[in-house]
């Protein structure tokens, strides 16, 4: 008898989206603000995954800069990239299709994620996928951000999905420690914002776009 899955939960960026290049617009609109040198795309993206204000303290250890004028820079980012979220982000491959084809099987979704989560509200809506999430849990004061299960579990219950039938999608290794501490199904799909080889993350399954998950979905857990 296959398991079956109640619902599923996606990372934002570098799952659902390549927010990527707006991110480093905003990053680089902070660090010229202070007069510091910009960052590259290739160096933005292996920093992305924890939230703005992680982020940037990553970068400013990049410039061999120390963190006093790291709340500067933080806030300069968020009201920077709150005006201009999606100048140059797209859905990532296999998405749309993906999300439609989970919608007419009737399943639940949700985001989880560690960008701010007014942010990610505007991002997924700028994107025109809005309507398929029931939910969008992102930072917020007083919350725990992933791998901490903490984002996770609340996503969940806006579904109504319990965990262990719940399918946890990202990209990375902290969507990959999510899933695991949450004993949710975990899949990471390749070509996102991963940090580490995808054989070291033990996940349930890793795909090569959104296109493999709806197969995943028919062949081992819906039915």
């Amino acid at each position: 008898m296959k398991q079956h899955i109640t619902g599923c939960i996606f990372d934002l960026d570098g799952t659902l989206a390549d927010t990527a290049p707006d991110i480093t617009l905003a990053l680089n609109h902070a660090l010229r603000a202070v007069g510091l040198s910009r960052l590259s795309l290739e160096e933005t993206v292996m920093m992305i995954g924890n939230g703005i204000p992680a982020l940037v303290r990553m970068a400013l250890d990049h410039l061999n800069e120390g963190t006093e004028c790291a709340n500067d820079v933080i806030d300069i980012m968020l009201s920077y990239y709150a005006e201009n979220y999606c100048e140059e982000s797209n859905l990532m491959p296999g998405v749309q299709s993906c999300l439609e084809g989970l919608d007419q099987r009737g399943v639940p979704m949700a985001i989880c994620t560690n960008k701010e989560e007014d942010l990610a509200k505007k991002v997924t809506a700028a994107l025109g996928i809005e309507s398929y999430f029931t939910a969008v849990v992102g930072g917020r004061l007083g919350l725990v951000k992933k791998p901490d299960p903490s984002m996770l579990k609340i996503a969940a219950a806006a579904i109504n999905s319990p965990l262990e039938s719940t399918m946890m999608v990202g990209d990375s290794e902290v969507d990959a420690a999510t899933g695991t501490a949450a004993k949710s199904v975990t899949v990471i799909v390749r070509g996102g914002y991963c940090h580490k080889p995808y054989e070291a993350l033990h996940v349930n399954h890793i795909i090569e776009t959104m296109d493999g998950l709806l197969e995943i979905l028919d062949q081992q857990y819906l039915g």
